[in-house]
């Protein structure tokens, strides 16, 4: 009797596993969130300009470099603005919350603005594009997102490289030191 509740549990126990491998390969299959089914709109108009020839842009929005100069300018300068702003305060000896917060706040707030602009000219120019350049465009622009995400994996492989490096260094320079004390 013993024996076969064993057996009976152990079956019980391996289609669990076994469904929930399934789930598991299942809701991978379906995911929308992967790397392949996700867009930033961040790099939108930087991908859609590298991805269709110049002189289909200026046929899509005529005037589009000096639009583009005299719509965005006003909005970077004021990034530039706030991030110079911020550095500032960040490295003032006396440190200020208030200050420091009021700064990030305002570069946010630049940020955003300066984005909005690009966004609603990539709306613009991206409802003009044929079937096949809307397909290239979004091609264009998760090639993007894969780049960006492998410079910063690859940004944080060096992180922990130099971090391992110095941890090293110390570690030698304590050798070096308890060598020279030593009589």
């Amino acid at each position: 009797m013993t024996k076969d509740r064993r057996i009976f549990i152990a079956l019980i126990v391996s289609m669990v596993a076994n469904l929930a491998l399934v789930a598991y390969i299942v809701g991978s299959h379906l995911a929308t969130h992967r790397l392949g089914n996700s867009a930033d709109p961040s790099y939108a108009l930087a991908a859609l300009a590298r991805s269709l020839p110049e002189e289909r842009i200026e046929e899509l929005m005529p005037g589009y470099i000096e639009r583009i100069r005299a719509d965005v300018r006003p909005h970077y300068r004021k990034l530039r603005e706030a991030q110079a702003r911020l550095h500032r305060e960040l490295t003032k000896r006396d440190v200020n919350r208030e200050a420091i917060e009021s700064a990030i706040d305002d570069h946010w707030i630049a940020r955003h603005s300066a984005q909005r602009v690009a966004d609603t000219v990539f709306v613009e120019l991206y409802i003009q594009l044929s079937e096949k350049e809307r397909r290239e465009v979004t091609s264009a622009l998760l090639q993007v997102r894969a780049r960006h995400d492998e410079w910063r994996r690859s940004r944080l492989r060096r992180a922990e490289e130099e971090r391992e490096q110095t941890e090293r260094n110390r570690g030698d320079a304590d050798v070096l030191k308890e060598q020279s004390d030593d009589p």
